[in-house]
């Protein structure tokens, strides 16, 4: 590289070992191309190497999966290192009721941030028996990924 011929003829300069590795990298990355990015304006992003192609952390820690005591609580973490949570998509819902929301009501408003990324819905009404329910967490990056968590659980004695 580049072709022989060319370096022979005195055409062109062969490349060097640092060219070449940049092309081996280049390709290694699956050869992305930023046609949007503009040099003169760092800080926006393009839609190639700064490409953010990664789903959102998300977590759910209290409830657990399988059988709970009680429900008191519901807390999420989330988090995005590439372009960040866009709050707005942040969604909740349960398959039962949830302190007087109806089945599918999003509960995400009722939330409060305990930290960065760590949210928390303290239940007035504590869920004593639950035989059977499903909570779906959502959000999305600003560039459009989602992470879900579909979240089954029961409450109350093991049978």
């Amino acid at each position: 590289m580049p072709p022989p011929d060319a370096v022979q003829s005195g055409k062109v300069a062969p490349l060097s070992d640092e060219d070449k590795r940049t092309l081996v990298r280049w390709i290694d990355l699956g050869c992305p191309v930023d046609k949007t990015f503009d040099a003169k304006k760092p800080h926006e992003r393009g839609s190639g190497w700064m490409f953010d192609d990664q789903r959102p952390t998300l977590t759910v820690t209290d409830p657990r999966p399988g059988i709970n005591t009680e429900l008191t609580r519901i807390l999420v973490g989330m988090h995005d290192y590439g372009t960040g949570i866009d709050p707005a998509t942040f969604t909740v819902t349960a398959d039962f009721t949830v302190d007087g929301a109806k089945p599918g009501e999003n509960l995400a408003a009722r939330f409060k941030e305990t930290s960065f990324g760590v949210r928390e819905l303290r239940l007035a009404t504590p869920v004593k028996n639950l035989e059977r329910g499903t909570l779906t967490v959502s959000v999305r990056d600003r560039q459009g990924n989602e992470a879900r968590i579909k979240r089954t659980i029961s409450v109350g004695a093991a049978k």
